[in-house]
Parts: structure tokens; C-alpha cells; sequence
């Protein structure tokens, strides 16, 4: 899911996650921002979010790789939904 910060995303998705898991149907939630969380310490501000800032930027592409790594490697032995 994307959008607007604070939206409900991760809610909804979490919600939709736990209804699927109860029908049977395998599921995981992946949130890039747990990702970003883990690799950095450094940034704590909107500095992390400006374009200008090319170390950010890298870091971030990097965490949204790796999420989708886990997600695809999750996908292929043992999930259904992701």
C-alpha cells in the first residue's frame, strides 16, 4: 500500500493480514518504514526525506529492496499473500 502519511495504511493492512491468516489463507505484512527503522540511527528528522540528500536516498532504495527481497523470498517458501 502506499500513500499519504498517517492514512491508515499500515492499520488496513494489518487488519486484512489478520482476517486472511484466520480464513487460512498465509500472509505477512512487510513495512518498508520497520526497515528504514532498523538501518538508520542516524537520521530521527524530515532531513532523511529531503531529494537533495543522495546518502538518504541510497538508504532508502536499499531498505525498499530489501523488503522486497524478503517479501519475494517469503512468497516463494512459505506465504500466499504478501
Amino acid at each position: 500500500m502506499v500513500g499519504l502519511p498517517a492514512r491508515g495504511k499500515t492499520y488496513i493492512a494489518k487488519k486484512l493480514s489478520r482476517y486472511l491468516n484466520w480464513i487460512g489463507i498465509i500472509t505477512r505484512v512487510f513495512n518498508v518504514g520497520e526497515y528504514r527503522r532498523q538501518a538508520t540511527e542516524a537520521y530521527k528528522n524530515h532531513i532523511f526525506f529531503d531529494p537533495n540528500n543522495k546518502e538518504a536516498l541510497a538508504i532508502r532504495n536499499k531498505c525498499a529492496l530489501d523488503a522486497l527481497e524478503d517479501m519475494c523470498q517469503w512468497l516463494e517458501h512459505e506465504g500466499e499473500v504478501a
